[in-house]
C-alpha cells in the first residue's frame, strides 16, 4: 500500500503539502547546527489536517561525523518522539556513496530513541550503492518522487 505524501522545509512556505493526502514530512535539522525554522508550523498544520507527520535530518556527511549530527538531530526532535517518523534525507552531493556513514546515523538514533528511522533518497542512489547493511538491519528506504510536491 502506497501513502501519498510531501517534504516540506524553510523553502516552501506554511502551508506547504496541503495537497499531500496522507502525510508531510518537515526538514528538522541539518548537519550538526542548523534548524529548520519552519518545521513546527508545518508538522502543526499537518496534524491539524488530520495527517500523519515525519521529520527529517539533512546529513552532511562532508562537514560532521553521524553520531553528532544524530544526537543533535534527536535533540531537537525530543518533542517529535512517538508522534512522528523520524528519517535521515541522504542527498548531500560528492558523499552519497558513504552508506557506512549513514547507517551509523540510523544506528545512533535508534539506540537514542529506540525508533528505527528511514533512509530518504533518490532512486538513482539506491541503485548505485550497496544499501544491503541498511536493509538487513530492516531500516526502511524511502524513495523520493518528485512529481506532485
Amino acid at each position: 500500500m502506497a501513502l501519498l505524501g510531501c517534504d516540506v522545509s524553510r523553502w516552501q512556505g506554511i502551508g506547504a503539502g496541503d495537497e499531500a493526502p496522507d502525510f508531510v514530512i518537515a526538514k528538522a535539522t541539518e548537519g550538526a547546527g542548523y534548524v529548520d525554522p519552519n518545521c513546527d508550523g508545518h508538522i502543526q498544520r499537518a496534524l491539524s489536517q488530520g495527517k500523519s507527520v515525519g521529520v527529517y535530518h539533512y546529513a552532511r556527511p562532508d562537514l560532521n561525523d553521524p553520531i553528532s549530527e544524530a544526537r543533535f538531530f534527536v535533540e531537537n526532535c525530543k518533542g517529535y518522539l512517538g508522534k512522528a517518523i523520524l528519517a535521515l534525507d541522504w542527498e548531500q552531493p560528492g558523499t552519497q556513496w558513504n552508506v557506512g556513514w549513514a547507517k551509523e546515523w540510523l544506528d545512533e538514533v535508534q539506540r537514542l530513541t529506540s525508533i528505527k528511522p528511514l533512509a530518504y533518497m533518490s532512486a538513482s542512489v539506491v541503485s548505485q550503492y550497496d544499501w544491503s547493511s541498511v536493509a538487513n538491519a530492516d531500516y526502511g528506504l524511502w524513495i523520493a518522487g518528485y512529481p506532485d510536491c
